[in-house]
């Protein structure tokens, strides 16, 4: 019966929207009651047409002034046009009327979030919560989307994780946190509640998929494959698990099995260019450069703007020693992802092979200006000039560097450089920065630098540093 109901009130809703159209077109005022109103208005803003569910809400006051519902619709519609201030109008109105009515502080809450002002958004969110009669969970689901509708994903989950302690089977929250959690790179929660989520919703393959693609991001390979499987138990016509099975089993190493999945996946998707390309790679990691080439070429043949193919084939032509050949073929790949560092990072090196050193340089330059998180970059910009012989370039290029990217390697190998150019004194000043920021990765400076371990007096700042810590 219920199931009949909701039915006839969206077919019925259905209708009055049409009508509401129908007037808009022939210039004719028609009178609905406030609930179809906001029903109109609600369905107009889900098809992406502000403007006429802006007209709805303003026809629907005219002829109910006093409706609340319609004054909370019509400040939500205001707040996403960002008209913020007259939004607040409408809010006061609804608030002198209805004081404990926890929608009017939410909308509120969130009109200051997005105005920047997040003191007075908290105390109306305050209010939105003591008002919840009972709805606490439902009310914080929404203010946890108000963050995150302005990025603030670590307060979003706040509110996520105080919605589930008052109720701990909501599969909105669950789900959201699930997805935001994995956003963060917290796999282990994202999985704890896509976990939950699929408990409380065993059958919901999407979620299934998603845990399998967190899984697969952890390095939880075997988990990830089994998640899929479940997928297409589900909905045997969910083909992406299967390309996602054969993505797994390739970060598992396993090779041969993945080319055997991306090859069943391709009898579905036969013009699939980048399942090609992933089988390229597969038979590169398999050191068969024959069938790799001809794998990437099929995927250029397919779709000539795939960039991943493009580099595919300059790998092999790198390998192979084919450097002039390796070049045109990852500056095809650059003119089609201009913004990719990795590109540019093995463009330098291919130079560098070539003995092509200002080539090279140039590369690496553009690749540290693309992205200067790219630490490779860096360490192998400065390498080639240590190379060189130009170790003051060298110690230029990591200390500029260490200004746009706090990665400790930077720091270590900076202290090599110093220690080769007998500049000790500078050397153990950034070895104590780098040990105070990731004492872990000192294996790095001996690795790079093996005299190091001969120091005494590096050994004696370590074994000094040591007991400080202690």
């Amino acid at each position: 019966m219920n199931e009949e109901r909701d039915n006839y009130r969206e077919e019925d809703m259905s209708e009055a929207v049409k009508q509401f159209k129908s007037s808009l077109v022939s210039g004719r005022k028609k009178y609905f009651d406030v609930s179809e109103f906001e029903g109109i208005a609600e369905q107009l803003m889900e098809e992406g047409d502000i403007n006429s569910s802006e007209i709805a809400i303003q026809q629907g006051i005219q002829i109910h002034p006093n409706a609340i519902p319609l004054q909370l619709k019509y400040a939500q519609i205001l707040i996403s046009k960002g008209k913020y201030n007259l939004a607040h109008q409408y809010l006061d109105f609804a608030e002198q009327v209805e004081t404990n009515n926890p929608d009017v502080h939410l909308l509120k809450g969130s009109a200051w979030l997005i105005m920047g002002n997040e003191i007075k958004a908290q105390r109306s969110f305050k209010k939105a919560v003591k008002f919840a009669g009972g709805e606490e969970d439902e009310i914080l689901y929404h203010i946890a989307s108000a963050y995150i509708q302005i990025g603030e994903i670590k307060k979003a989950i706040s509110y996520f994780e105080e919605a589930l302690k008052y109720n701990p089977n909501n599969d909105m929250v669950l789900y959201d946190l699930a997805f935001f959690c994995d956003q963060l790179g917290d796999y282990e929660s994202s999985i704890e509640y896509y976990n939950r989520f699929i408990d409380n919703d065993t059958y919901n393959y999407t979620a299934w998929f998603n845990l399998g693609i967190v899984f697969n991001k952890a390095d939880m390979h075997d988990k990830a494959i089994e998640a899929y499987e479940y997928v297409l138990a589900i909905n045997e016509n969910f083909n992406m698990a299967l390309f996602n099975i054969g993505n797994a089993l390739a970060n598992a190493g396993r090779f041969e099995e993945a080319i055997a999945k991306y090859e069943e996946y391709l009898e579905l998707d036969p013009d699939n260019d980048d399942a090609y390309c992933y089988i390229g790679e597969c038979w590169l990691n398999l050191d068969n450069s024959l069938k790799s080439e001809y794998h990437y070429q099929k995927a250029v043949n397919i779709n000539p703007e795939n960039d991943t193919a493009w580099f595919g084939i300059g790998l092999i032509m790198w390998i192979e020693q084919k450097f002039d050949e390796a070049v045109v073929f990852i500056r095809k790949a650059i003119k089609l992802d201009k913004e990719n560092s990795e590109y540019w990072l093995t463009l330098g090196k291919v130079y560098t092979d070539a003995e092509k050193a200002p080539e090279a340089l140039k590369a690496f330059k553009q690749g540290a200006k693309i992205d200067s998180e790219n630490t490779e970059i860096w360490l192998t910009w400065a390498e080639l000039y240590r190379k060189e012989g130009e170790k003051e370039q060298a110690i230029e290029i990591i200390k500029k560097a260490i200004e746009k990217n706090d990665d400790s390697m930077l720091k270590y190998r900076l202290v090599a450089l110093l220690l080769e150019d007998k500049n000790q004194k500078e050397a153990f000043a950034w070895l104590k920065v780098a040990m105070q920021q990731d004492f872990g990765n000192l294996n790095y400076l001996f690795d790079i630098y093996p005299k190091s371990l001969k120091s005494k007096r590096l050994i004696k700042v370590v074994d000094e540093f040591r007991k400080g810590e202690k």
